[in-house]
């Protein structure tokens, strides 16, 4: 679906009695010029519809990217990719699971021998440890962001089974900018948005994109 059909959705619908729901006519179609304001708007409104699908992006792991991390020695840094959201996994190419963000220790004449991946600061990974089989080289499976939509007319990255999630958080980030309060209206929208989330796991409709460490090994040609 294109940017301005989700547009229309929520000021039809969720936030039609909000002052910034005037947009003006958006279909392709209209040689209405839109005035400033509804301009002003329609930028507005765009920036809840970003927030929400970073948000589900983010919650169902719509896409996973992997990272390669090689020669991976104790102590060694990596910079985090600019579209990562979170970590999914962590494996040695070999397929075997590297744990992530567990400070635990296993000292080997003086050797932790215990490997994992910590993600403790925002921008950079960080290998502790040292395999004692010396496997170096690791793939770090991760959640990565949808690209921001910049125009309305542009079709917005998500499949339409998250379409009521989406349109609920909208709503949601759009009247928190009316009232803060969580009692407020824009409470209904975010408990709406976690019982559409709900529906979409109790139904199964996971992402054909989720596939588990060692199948996506070998479709890579690590094993």
């Amino acid at each position: 679906m294109k940017v301005y059909e989700y547009i229309e959705f929520l000021v039809n619908g969720e936030i039609n009695h909000l002052a910034f729901s005037d947009v003006g006519d958006m279909s392709p179609s209209s040689a209405a010029t839109p005035t400033a304001v509804q301009l002003k708007n329609r930028t507005k409104i765009l920036s809840f519809i970003n927030l929400a699908n970073i948000e589900l992006y983010k919650k169902f792991n719509i896409a996973q990217k992997d990272m390669e991390l090689d020669f991976a020695l104790n102590g060694e840094e990596f910079s985090l990719p600019d579209d990562f959201l979170h970590a999914i996994s962590c494996v040695f190419k070999d397929g075997d699971e590297i744990p992530i963000n567990n400070d635990k220790t296993n000292f080997v004449d003086g050797v932790d021998t215990y490997v994992s991946v910590l993600l403790k600061d925002p921008s950079k990974i960080t290998i502790k440890g040292t395999d004692e089989k010396l496997r170096r080289d690791m793939i770090l499976t991760y959640a990565a962001a949808p690209k921001l939509a910049k125009t309305i007319t542009i079709n917005l990255q998500i499949p339409q089974l998250y379409t009521e999630a989406l349109l609920n958080y909208a709503a949601y980030k759009a009247h928190v900018t009316i009232s803060g309060d969580m009692k407020a209206e824009n409470n209904t929208y975010y408990l709406r948005y976690n019982e559409s989330c709900k529906q979409i796991n109790m139904l199964g409709l996971t992402n054909p994109d989720n596939l588990d460490a060692n199948t996506k090994l070998e479709d890579r040609g690590f094993l």
